[in-house]
């Protein structure tokens, strides 16, 4: 089974050229705007100034810890405070705000969109308490898959590269130095990383900017996840011909657990339609509200159990 650990990454060397920019100094560029952020003291993930107002943008997993007191650490600022002003737990995203100041602060701009696929993309943080390191990947995919981590789906693209803790939050930005995503996870499985990171892409990190308030997503509290992904020893219970999707990591005394959902059981639809993939399923999810009542099909992986559940949603915040 693959896991996604939100810790950020390291970056193998990549076999490309290096784009003229970050040869003239893509580096001077981009560092005076981004961040260490700390909690409660400690170092626990990257950030960026996105205004000149002194927004920081960060992932919210890098303070979703019980201490309350967030500052940003980097040469160009020193060490200052931070206040939360917002959180967007479905795309793993926070804004902090600098204290205000006389000067503006250097900010980093937004690109329109993702690179295609195969172009050189950096990212800048400080993997395991290497202070505002400059690392190298490629765009995977442009297009938008959910992973799952930290007990929740996020919207994310994939970039190649290897992961360490201290980058989430962190900017991945173009060789122009505009920012294409916010470091959030990497793939990794019993053996280690697998050299795929996960950001989320600029669109969802526009849009938040935007608003810069609290937004909250629908939820079921359990992941799910494709069955063809599955052991050959699960697979051989799962009846010929079965489709849908494979309950996982359902939350104890959560909205599905409370629904009498279980680890191992088979969505066999939602609201009368099936899926067979996670995001189509996740985006119809996000469609609705917090709340609102969604009609599931489900049964044990042997087929045994069929049943219909009505499950309220939960907010995801």
């Amino acid at each position: 089974m693959l896991k996604y650990c939100f810790h950020s990454l390291i970056l193998t060397t990549l076999a490309f050229p290096l784009p003229s920019l970050f040869a003239q100094g893509l580096y001077e560029k981009i560092s005076p705007a981004c961040v260490e952020i700390l909690v409660g003291g400690r170092l626990d993930g990257s950030g960026a100034i996105v205004c000149p107002s002194g927004l920081v943008l960060t992932a919210c997993h890098v303070i979703r810890k019980q201490s309350k007191r967030y500052e940003a650490l980097s040469p160009e600022l020193g060490r200052k405070p931070l206040s939360l002003i917002a959180t967007y737990r479905g795309s793993d995203l926070a804004l902090l705000k600098l204290p205000a100041s006389k000067k503006p602060y250097p900010a980093l701009s937004l690109a329109r969109e993702v690179p295609p696929e195969g172009k050189p993309v950096f990212l800048l943080g400080s993997p395991i308490f290497r202070h505002h390191l400059l690392l190298r990947g490629a765009i995977a995919r442009r297009t938008e898959t959910y992973s799952w981590y930290d007990g929740a789906f996020t919207n994310t693209i994939p970039i190649s590269g290897i992961g360490a803790p201290g980058s989430s939050g962190g900017p991945w930005v173009n060789a122009r130095g505009e920012i294409i995503g916010v470091q959030v996870a990497s793939v990794t499985t019993s053996k280690g990383h697998q050299g795929v990171s996960s950001a989320v892409p600029v669109s969802s990190v526009r849009n938040f900017i935007a608003k810069k308030k609290n937004v909250q997503v629908a939820c079921i509290q359990s992941a799910v996840e494709e069955l063809w992904g599955q052991s050959t020893h699960l697979l051989k219970k799962i009846p010929p011909g079965t489709k849908g999707l494979l309950l996982r990591q359902v939350a104890s005394g959560g909205v599905a657990a409370k629904a009498g959902l279980k680890n191992e059981d088979l969505l066999l639809s939602a609201d009368g339609k099936t899926f067979e993939r996670i995001e189509p399923f996740v985006a119809m999810l996000r469609k609705k509200k917090p709340g609102s009542v969604i009609e599931l099909e489900i049964c044990s992986s042997n087929g045994d159990n069929k049943r219909k559940v009505s499950l309220k949603t939960a907010v995801l915040e």
